[in-house]
C-alpha cells in the first residue's frame, strides 16, 4: 500500500522522525493545513480539529487520484512497530468489506468482533464502537468515498468521523488491527522513549462551550438513545459476538 505522511511545513523535526522510522518505505508527504492559520471553525470544531479534517481529506483524494486499492494514512507523531512494513506491504489481508482499518491504539476500552489472522503475527477484527485517534490507519476506495461524503459538512474531529460510536448506523465496516502497529507519541511514557512530541488536539477540551439550549437539546438526545444504545451492544454482544477490550501495542 501507498503510504500518504500528512505533516505541517514547520513540523521538520517530525518529519525527519518519520522518515527515520519509515526507512525503506515509500511514502508521499501531504502538507497540513496549519490550524494556527486556517482554517475559520466550524460549529462544535476548534482550528486545530478543522485543520486536522481538511488535511486527512485532502490526503483521501489524493488517495483517490490514483488507481490503488488501499492505502496507508500517518500523522507525523507516531511510533511504529517492525511490523508495519509488512502490514504496509499490500491491502491484500483487508476484508473486502472493509472501508478502513484501524492500524493504531489510544490504549481505550473498545468493542471488538471475531478476530481473524493479519500480517506479522496479528489479527483484526471488526470494531464496533468508537476508537479515538486518526494517526495510523487504512482506507479501501469505498471507505475514502464514504468518508468523503460523511465529512462534506465537517461536524466532527477527524477521529470520531473515521472512528464512529456506531459505525453500523452510518454504514461503515470498521476494522482493528492488533495488537496495533502504531501508537500516538503522547501516550507513551518518557522511559519508553515517548512524550517528544506534543499532539496537535491538545485543545480539544477548549472548544467553546454551547449555549444552554444546545446543552439541553444534546442531554435529551443522549437519554433518548439510552435504550437504543442498550439494544446495540446486547446485539453485538450476543450476535456479533464481540468482546470488550483494549487494543494493545507491540
Amino acid at each position: 500500500m501507498k503510504v500518504y505522511l500528512i505533516n505541517l511545513d514547520r513540523h521538520t523535526d517530525r518529519l525527519a522522525h518519520m522518515r527515520e522510522q519509515l526507512a525503506g518505505i515509500a511514502f508521499e508527504r501531504i502538507v497540513a493545513v496549519d490550524g494556527s492559520q486556517a482554517p475559520e471553525t466550524k460549529p462544535g470544531l476548534t482550528r486545530s480539529e478543522l485543520a486536522c479534517l481538511v488535511s486527512h481529506r485532502s490526503a483521501w483524494r489524493r488517495f483517490l487520484a490514483t488507481v490503488d486499492s488501499h492505502a496507508c494514512f500517518l500523522e507525523d507523531d507516531l511510533h511504529l512497530q517492525n511490523g508495519f512494513a509488512a502490514v504496509a506491504r499490500d491491502g491484500g489481508w483487508i476484508p473486502a468489506d472493509a472501508h478502513s482499518v484501524k492500524l493504531d491504539t489510544y490504549l481505550q476500552r473498545v468493542r471488538l468482533g471475531e478476530r481473524r489472522s493479519a500480517p506479522d503475527g496479528r489479527q483484526l477484527a471488526a470494531l464496533y464502537t468508537r476508537h479515538e485517534s486518526s494517526a495510523a490507519y487504512a482506507l479501501s476506495r469505498a471507505g475514502a468515498e464514504r468518508y468523503l461524503e460523511l465529512t462534506t459538512v465537517p461536524s466532527l474531529p477527524t477521529d470520531y468521523a473515521l472512528f464512529p460510536k456506531k459505525p453500523r448506523r452510518v454504514g461503515l465496516r470498521v476494522y482493528q488491527l492488533t495488537p496495533a502497529v502504531a501508537i500516538q507519541d503522547h501516550l507513551r511514557a518518557p522511559e519508553e522513549g515517548g512524550l517528544v512530541f506534543p499532539t496537535a488536539m491538545a485543545d480539544r477540551e477548549g472548544r467553546a462551550r454551547r449555549p444552554l439550549l444546545a446543552r439541553v437539546r444534546r442531554e435529551g438526545r443522549r437519554l433518548f438513545t439510552q435504550t437504543a444504545d442498550l439494544a446495540e451492544a446486547t446485539y453485538a454482544r450476543l450476535v456479533l459476538k464481540a468482546e470488550t477490550t483494549t487494543v494493545g501495542f507491540g
